[in-house]
């Protein structure tokens, strides 16, 4: 299962399609249609060719390998946790921090409740960071005088703990997106999912080198 969790914390059922609009003010508003779950996304159906052809042939991968080795891994297997979260008052000089530390490329945000609002990832990290020295703002210490606020991406989509391989591999193709958080239901941050990840448990399964 997945949802779709606004900049205000509030969480709405996901609507295939609809994510990737991010111009349309409240999912909220939008008519729930059958939630995407375990039983969804049959095999037979193969991603649109618009896509990217490195995003289709990570779907191809994960199909392939989900009939070729039939798996009940979930994304509570998969996922990256404890996940390193930011504030959505944090500096654009706090997130480049984290990023070469850690070397993170998706970084979650939180609100001063604790709530997930948001992701952040390098691209707008970087967007944010080119408009400054536009702006003339340059240099770490001044960087530290800007939020990363108006570049978090919002509403972040997120999964369910029990959402599929396959399910979790579509989602981030047909959004295009490269990492989906995993919340409870009672929307605590569980974890985080990136393509690397699903792409790291195809390749270390032990019968990798017999499949294909």
């Amino acid at each position: 299962m997945f949802a779709v969790i606004d900049v205000s914390g509030s969480q709405s059922t996901y609507v295939p399609g609809i994510f990737r609009d991010r111009k349309v003010p409240k999912v909220s508003q939008v008519s729930a249609i059958k939630p995407v779950g375990r039983e969804n996304f049959p095999t037979d159906q193969s991603p649109q060719r618009s896509h990217s052809s490195f995003q289709t042939r990570f779907y191809e991968q994960v199909e392939a390998f989900s009939q070729a080795i039939p798996s009940t891994l979930v994304a509570l297997d998969i996922m990256a946790s404890p996940v390193t979260t930011l504030p959505e008052k944090a500096s654009l000089a706090q997130a480049w921090e984290l990023v070469k530390n850690e070397r993170f490329r998706h970084i979650p945000i939180q609100s001063q409740k604790g709530e997930l609002v948001g992701i952040l990832s390098d691209r707008d990290l970087s967007k944010g960071t080119v408009e400054s020295a536009l702006a003339g703002i340059k240099g770490r210490a001044y960087l530290g005088k800007v939020t990363i606020e108006p570049y978090v991406s919002h509403p972040v989509l997120v999964a369910a703990p029990d959402a599929t391989l396959l399910a979790l591999a579509r989602v981030l193709l047909e959004e295009r997106i490269g990492a989906i958080p995993v919340v409870s239901q009672e929307k605590e941050l569980l974890g985080i999912i990136t393509r690397s990840d699903i792409l790291r448990v195809i390749v270390s399964h032990p019968h990798f080198e017999q499949w294909g």
